[in-house]
């Protein structure tokens, strides 16, 4: 009787011991799968964001890039405000006044710079609960979620969108592409040059440059372009700096400026890299 009830007792400890196993496992599985920690404190993952939508969570979303970038593509029921026009008065004519002050808005852009830039702002106006879509509507698009549509922007009363032409700074790019054609694997990292010109009436400002993806770096020979002067972009590009798509495949650049009128300019590198040379 004692030795059944002893191997009774070591199935038992062992059955419990799987279970544990087995829900560790499964509890591992779920942090690996989830990417928060990718993101800064003041971004959310676009994935975040659809399960918020999908749940029916009280949130708003604000689209601070131009009405033409708008019409092309946006997110479901997206309020448009362009980040140049932020302003606690052009807020409150869409419905964001005092009263929004507390409420959940995540707001986004292109490639997640115009919405850093629109994010200070809000919390300087003393909005408390706002988050910034991690890599913009190139994000949004790659990963293939939903909640997606084009069309033109119905403007709330008394609200203006765009900004009219005039004085002030205009970035001009000598050209927006770069082909490096076939490149070796194990060759080292190339570079290339692009020209910045401000052919406005005032100083362009050009703020923190980012890239689509960390194998490409890019930095400017000067951030405050006078009236009428260039500066020297540079465009790198590192070959074996992780895993890349095979065949061609392109990289881009922002260019995030005070240009009215081109608030985010780019520029794009187009890549075929041969494996294993």
């Amino acid at each position: 009787m004692t030795i059944k009830y002893s191997i009774l007792v070591l199935i038992a400890l062992s059955i419990v011991g799987l279970a544990i196993f087995y829900i560790m496992r499964g509890e591992d599985v779920v942090s690996e799968d989830h990417d928060d920690d990718a993101v800064a404190a003041y971004e959310i993952y676009p994935g975040d964001v659809v399960k918020k939508i999908q749940n029916g969570e009280d949130i708003v979303l604000l689209d601070v890039r131009t009405p033409e970038e708008y019409e092309s593509v946006h997110l479901e029921g997206a309020l448009l405000l362009p980040v140049q026009e932020l302003s606690q008065q052009s807020l409150a004519a869409i419905g964001l006044g005092e009263s929004a002050k507390d409420q959940e808005i995540i707001i986004y852009c292109r490639s997640g710079a115009r919405s850093k830039t629109a994010y200070d702002i809000l919390v300087s106006l003393g909005y408390t609960n706002t988050k910034s879509v991690a890599g913009g509507m190139i994000h949004w698009e790659e990963d293939e979620y939903p909640f997606t549509q084009v069309g033109a922007y119905m403007r709330a009363v008394g609200q203006t969108v765009g900004v009219a032409a005039g004085d002030g700074p205009k970035i001009v790019l000598n050209r927006d592409t770069h082909d490096f054609g076939k490149i070796q694997q194990y060759g080292g990292v190339v570079e290339t040059t692009f020209i910045v010109k401000n052919e406005g009436t005032k100083s362009l400002s050009v703020g923190t440059i980012t890239t689509s993806c960390s194998c490409t770096s890019a930095e400017i020979s000067n951030t405050n372009i006078a009236v009428g002067e260039s500066a020297v972009l540079t465009v790198r590009f590192d070959p074996d700096f992780h895993d890349e798509p095979r065949d061609i495949f392109k990289r881009t650049v922002f260019i995030p400026t005070n240009d009215p009128l081109n608030s985010e300019a780019e520029v794009t590198i187009t890549v075929d890299i041969a494996e294993g040379e």
